[in-house]
């Protein structure tokens, strides 16, 4: 499957999307669902999944290179280590901080007047800082993604770049 322009720019607008609703969850998703258990888990289960989306994404567009085709994905994935390696503690974070407020809100019984313990507000202060080194590498990765020598127009930049390896 060749990535066309059509096709990148609803990749892209997708990337964007999913990005702008993990920003919303974080951002709003534990005030919309206060008190709420049932809602609660439905934006955890949500935004986990849109983080597994954007990873699958990722996976498509790199697909969907000439570079891959090839079996030359080590020139693509050597610039993409910190995403990958972002994605990855991202979606950790978020999923442990999610399981730990269930938990807190099957404990209670009055969820509402509960105070978190002081090690779930530093968990979510790190998945917060996180969200922001995610934010931007999936942003770059997204511009290394595009980069046309991984087209099929520059097979000779690729054979080149696997030549002196």
């Amino acid at each position: 499957m060749k990535l066309t322009l059509r096709r990148y720019s609803w990749l892209l607008s997708l990337q964007f999307t999913l990005l702008a609703a993990d920003l919303f969850f974080n951002a709003f998703g534990s005030w919309l669902a206060r008190d709420k258990l049932q809602t609660a888990i439905f934006f955890f289960v949500l935004q986990d999944a849109f983080i597994i989306l954007e990873y699958l994404l990722f996976t498509l567009a790199l697909h969907s290179t000439c570079v891959y085709q090839v079996g030359a994905s080590h020139l693509i994935l050597r610039n993409c280590k910190l995403f990958l390696f972002s994605i990855t503690e991202y979606f950790l974070l978020s999923a442990s901080q999610h399981s730990w407020i269930v938990y807190q809100y099957r404990m209670s019984d009055m969820a509402a007047s509960q105070q978190w313990p002081l090690a779930l507000y530093a968990l979510a202060v790190v998945q917060r800082l996180m969200s922001v080194f995610y934010y931007y590498t999936s942003k770059s990765t997204t511009l290394i993604m595009t980069d046309p020598r991984y087209k099929d127009e520059h097979l000779d930049w690729i054979t080149e770049q696997l030549g002196d390896k």
